[in-house]
């Protein structure tokens, strides 16, 4: 990305921490967290972790949330979750609403400025937590959305999948750009292991990244705290001049050579108003080494009922109640 590019993204962003609800501003007791350290992070400094509150509202009672899930003969799940838009949720209409530069912000009707992150989760059953290798659901509504500027900077939901627990995201902190939620990429910027882990991207031989789509790269511009480095095919971006985004899009979040989290990302557009819509795509990985992530998922949103499904297909850790037998590593004769 250019300089001109990264300061607009800065700039864009940079009232966001400072209007994180007062609900969410306490330091976090001190607990121990060796019980959910997952993916494959051996450790995390729990030294620099914030209250749980911070990362949003654990539940997602507001969107009428469900979940279906089921493992078939072969061994492949499939997991759906449904909900409807909450109409209370604010929604921008003047860029004016949307500008961080502006002060005071005009404040939204649920006590916030506009560009205020709304974020909430729900954990999910440990059986489908050991099948899938998801640990919780993040529904993340964006009245603005959010950088890159033009692009995605449309009223938009980020469906966050994580596969680490909401207890290791609030350890999942670094140096900000003052005022930001961005890790600063600067040289040097980073002096703890929590931070430098969000610039910590496995990548392959080929100059692809690892478990991640062919085409994607993690700009350093987007490791966003207590989520990850986030990661996209930003070559086939839409373009706001001659193709505007009006459809779902995945992204990846990479955090200390693993896979965070991966999300859908879909305009608000595609899941409100009377028109039916329905999304699908296929996904291959360069270098995988996680067998569970989505091969395929789909998003349709029903006009006449107002619910939309987010359903991903793929690799079950779990097969007939028992754990897939994995291959074993051949053994070298003895000398």
């Amino acid at each position: 990305m250019d300089l001109e590019l990264i300061d607009s993204i800065h700039k864009r962003i940079n009232y966001q921490r400072s209007i994180i609800p007062n609900t969410m501003r306490f330091f976090l007791p001190g607990i121990a967290l060796a019980s959910f350290l997952r993916p494959a992070s051996a450790s995390i400094d729990t030294s620099n972790c914030v209250p749980i509150e911070q990362i949003g509202t654990s539940n997602l009672d507001r969107y009428k949330y469900s979940l279906d899930f089921v493992v078939d003969d072969d061994c492949s799940y499939r997991l759906s979750f449904t909900f409807q838009h909450d109409e209370s949720l604010p929604v921008a209409t003047s860029p004016d609403q949307c500008d961080p530069s502006i002060t005071p912000p005009e404040i939204a009707s649920d006590g916030n400025p506009y560009f205020a992150f709304r974020w909430a989760y729900a954990s999910l059953p440990r059986s489908v937590q050991k099948a899938t290798g998801i640990d919780h659901i993040s529904i993340d509504f964006n009245p603005c959305g959010h950088p890159p500027l033009g692009v995605f900077t449309a009223p938009h939901y980020d469906f966050h999948i994580y596969r680490v627990s909401p207890e290791f995201r609030t350890c999942m902190t670094c140096t900000t750009v003052p005022g930001a939620p961005v890790c600063d990429s600067g040289a040097g910027a980073q002096e703890t292991s929590n931070g430098r882990a969000f610039f910590n991207v496995n990548t392959i031989i080929t100059g692809g990244v690892a478990n991640m789509p062919s085409g994607f790269v993690v700009p350093p511009t987007d490791a966003v705290l207590w989520m990850g480095s986030h990661g996209w095919d930003v070559a086939n971006q839409p373009d706001p001049a001659t193709d505007p985004w009006t459809e779902p899009i995945w992204l990846m979040g990479s955090y200390d050579g693993d896979i965070a989290f991966y999300e859908p990302m879909v305009p608000l557009s595609y899941v409100t108003g009377s028109t039916t819509n329905f999304y699908e795509e296929t996904i291959a990985y360069e270098g995988q080494t996680i067998p569970t992530l989505p091969n395929r998922w789909t998003l349709g949103y029903d006009a006449g009922t107002k619910w939309t499904t987010v359903t991903f297909e793929g690799e079950s850790n779990v097969c007939n109640g028992m754990p897939t037998k994995k291959p074993k590593a051949s053994k070298k004769a003895s000398r």
